[in-house]
C-alpha cells in the first residue's frame, strides 16, 4: 500500500524533473537567439539602442530647455548641457546656437575645441561658428602681425638714433608706430585673438586721422624746411572728434567689449562704416596734398649727387605707396558701403599698407641719413641737421646751402634779428655749426660776424641813400638793420665804409 512519505517523494521528483527541464528549455532558447542575432547581425540591436538613446535625449532636451525659460541660477551649465545634447542629436543648428549663447556668458572660447561636438564638426554651421570665433592664425594674419612686429622693432632703432632732426624723426615715427599698431591691431581681429582680448576693441581707432597729416607735415618738414606751428594744430580737429566718440565705448568693461565684438551691433557696425568712409576721404586729401609739395619742388632736384638722386628716389616712392595706398582704402570704403561688391579690394589696401611699412622701415634703420635728410634732402635743399666732418661736406652740398644762405640774408634779411647767432642760422639752414661756418668762409671768404655786419651796414646804407630828407637818426637805423646800439654799430660801419655813419651823411648832403 503506498504510503503518504512515497506520495510526497514521487511529487518532489515530479517537480525537480520538470525543473531542469523547463531550465533547458531557457538555454536552448537563448542559444537559439543568439544564433539568430549573430546571422542578422548586431544592427537590430544598435538601432533599437540608438532610438532609446534618442528618446532619452529629446526627454533631457525639453528638460533643460524648460530650465532655460524658467531662467535658471545654473543657466550656464544648461546652455553647454543643450549644446552638448543638440550636438549629439546631430542638431548643428541648435547646437550652434546654445555654444554661441555659452560663449557670450562665459567668454570661454575654448568650448570650440571640445571633443564632445564632433558630431557636429563637419557641418556648416558649427563650421561658420569656429571660422567667426575660435582664435586661429592663418598667411594673412602672420604677414600682418610680422609687418607689425617689425614696424616696432625699427622705430626703436629709429628712434635711438642721434644727431638727427628731432621733428621729422618724430613724424615718420609716429608714422611707422602708428601704421605697426593698426597691422597688429588687424592681425589680432583676423585671426579672432581680439576676443581674447577685448579691451583690445578700437585700440588702434583713434589713429585713423593721423596717418594722413604725420606724413604730409613730414614732406613739408624735408622739403620745404617747414617749422610746425600752433595753427597747424587744426589737422588735430578730427582726431579729437573720433577720441570724443569712442570715449562711451573705452569705458566698457571687458565682457561688454566682447558681446560688442561677437554682436557686431547696428550702432558699432553702422560706427565703423561711417569711420571708413571719413578716412577714406581724409587719406585721398592728404595724398593729394603730399603730392602738391612733391611738384612745386620737383623742379629743384639736383641731379649731380648720388646721395641726393637717392632722397629724391625715396620722397617719390614714399608719396607714389601712399597714394596709391590711399586710392586702395577709397575702394574698401566702397566695399564697406557696399557700393562695390568685390571682395580682393579689401586685400589691395593691406597690400599697398604692408609694402608701405616694411618699406619705409627698412630705410629709417638701413639709410636714416637718407629719409632724414641729414646732408640735404630730394630737392636739393638743405634742411635737417646732422654733425659733420668736414671732408664730408661735398662740394655740391656746400652750393646748396651757400644758395639757401643768400636767401635767408637777401630775401628774409635774417640779419635785422639782433639776437642773431650762429646756432640759429644753422637751425635755419638745417645743419650744423660746423658747416654754417665752412660754407660761409668758403663762399663769403670772411667769418659769421663779418657777413652778418656786411649785410647789416649795406641795408643801413641803403636806407640812408633812400632817405631824401637826410632827417634820419644814426642809432634808430642802428636799431633797424640790427644793432643794440649806437656804438657796435659804428664801429662795423667804420669798418665796412672806411668812414662813420655821420661822415656818410654829410656826404650824401653835399652831393
Amino acid at each position: 500500500m503506498v504510503s503518504k512519505r512515497h506520495i510526497f517523494l514521487l511529487l518532489a521528483l515530479f517537480l525537480f524533473f520538470y525543473k531542469s527541464y523547463a531550465i533547458s528549455c531557457d538555454n536552448s532558447d537563448s542559444k537559439i537567439n543568439i544564433e539568430t542575432l549573430s546571422e542578422k547581425g548586431l544592427d537590430s540591436i544598435l538601432k533599437v539602442q540608438k532610438i532609446k538613446d534618442s528618446v532619452e535625449r529629446a526627454d533631457l532636451i525639453k528638460i533643460n530647455e524648460t530650465l532655460l525659460s524658467n531662467h535658471t541660477s545654473d543657466s550656464i551649465s544648461v546652455t553647454k548641457t543643450l549644446a552638448i545634447l543638440y550636438s549629439e542629436n546631430k542638431n548643428s543648428d541648435k547646437a550652434s546656437e546654445h555654444i554661441k549663447k555659452y560663449i557670450k556668458d562665459t567668454q570661454d572660447l575654448s568650448i570650440l575645441n571640445d571633443h564632445v561636438f564632433s558630431d557636429i564638426k563637419g557641418t556648416q554651421a558649427y563650421s561658420k561658428l569656429t571660422k567667426e570665433y575660435k582664435p586661429h592664425f592663418n598667411f594673412l594674419s602672420l604677414i600682418h602681425a610680422l609687418t607689425g612686429v617689425i614696424g616696432v622693432f625699427i622705430v626703436i632703432i629709429l628712434f635711438a638714433k642721434r644727431n638727427l632732426d628731432k621733428i621729422s624723426v618724430l613724424l615718420i615715427g609716429s608714422f611707422i608706430l602708428f601704421h605697426s599698431f593698426f597691422m597688429l591691431h588687424i592681425s589680432l581681429f583676423m585671426s579672432n585673438y581680439n576676443l581674447m582680448f577685448p579691451h583690445s576693441f578700437y585700440v588702434s581707432t583713434p589713429f585713423s586721422f593721423l596717418y594722413g597729416p604725420l606724413l604730409y607735415f613730414y614732406f613739408k618738414r624735408v622739403v620745404e624746411n617747414y617749422k610746425i606751428s600752433m595753427k597747424d594744430a587744426v589737422h588735430l580737429i578730427p582726431t579729437v572728434l573720433l577720441v570724443l566718440w569712442l570715449m562711451p565705448y573705452y569705458g566698457l568693461s571687458a565682457t561688454e567689449k566682447f558681446n560688442l565684438l561677437i554682436d557686431n551691433t547696428e550702432s558699432v557696425h553702422l560706427g565703423r562704416k561711417v569711420l571708413v568712409v571719413i578716412k577714406s576721404l581724409s587719406l585721398c586729401l592728404y595724398a593729394i596734398a603730399i603730392y602738391l609739395v612733391y611738384r612745386n619742388k620737383r623742379k629743384n632736384i639736383k641731379d649731380s649727387n648720388s646721395e641726393i638722386k637717392s632722397r629724391a628716389l625715396w620722397e617719390r616712392s614714399i608719396m607714389i605707396i601712399f597714394i596709391c595706398y590711399a586710392f586702395a582704402y577709397l575702394l574698401h570704403g566702397a566695399v564697406v558701403v557696399r557700393l562695390v561688391d568685390y571682395l580682393p579690394f579689401d586685400y589691395l589696401k593691406s597690400v599697398f599698407m604692408i609694402a608701405m611699412i616694411i618699406y619705409m622701415a627698412l630705410m629709417s634703420g638701413l639709410r636714416p641719413e637718407i629719409i632724414m635728410n641729414a646732408n640735404g634732402n630730394a630737392f636739393g635743399i638743405s634742411s635737417l641737421p646732422i654733425k659733420y666732418e668736414k671732408s664730408n661736406l661735398t662740394e655740391s652740398f656746400s652750393n646748396e646751402l651757400k644758395d639757401k644762405l643768400v636767401d635767408l640774408l637777401t630775401h628774409q634779411k635774417v640779419y635785422k634779428n639782433n639776437s642773431i647767432s650762429l646756432e640759429a642760422l644753422s637751425e635755419m639752414l638745417g645743419t650744423t655749426r660746423h658747416n654754417t661756418s665752412q660754407v660761409i668762409n668758403e663762399h663769403f671768404d670772411m667769418s659769421f660776424y663779418d657777413l652778418i655786419n656786411q649785410y647789416r651796414i649795406l641795408e643801413a646804407v641803403d636806407i640812408f641813400d633812400e632817405d631824401q630828407k637826410r632827417n634820419l637818426n644814426i642809432i634808430e637805423v642802428a636799431y633797424e638793420v640790427g644793432y643794440n646800439n649806437k656804438v657796435t654799430f659804428n664801429k662795423a660801419f667804420k669798418k665796412h665804409m672806411n668812414q662813420t655813419p655821420s661822415t656818410y651823411i654829410r656826404s650824401l648832403r653835399l652831393a
